[in-house]
């Protein structure tokens, strides 16, 4: 568990802030977290940086979707699999 995407699919670096823009600006599309897709990517606000965690299964999307109170932006990204770290 824990692969993360720092870099968009052109090598470079997300910002702290605003990872889920960012990374729709790089071909990301919004979804509904309801039902899991491979590619998915959960971005989590944590206060002063956000975390864009790559759900590589459906264990790993069920622990990312569970209500934690942290607001969360989910995304299809079609190099999740070959960016996350």
């Amino acid at each position: 568990m824990g692969k993360y995407i720092n870099k968009n699919s052109k090598g470079e670096q997300l910002p702290q802030i605003g990872k889920a823009r960012a990374l729709i600006e790089d071909g990301a599309v919004e979804v509904n977290s309801e039902i899991f897709i491979e590619n998915m990517v959960c971005v989590v606000e944590n206060g002063w940086m956000y975390a864009a965690a790559y759900a590589i299964d459906e264990r790993e999307w069920e622990y990312f979707k569970r209500p934690d109170g942290r607001p969360k932006t989910w995304l299809w990204y079609p190099e999740a699999s070959q960016l996350a770290e």
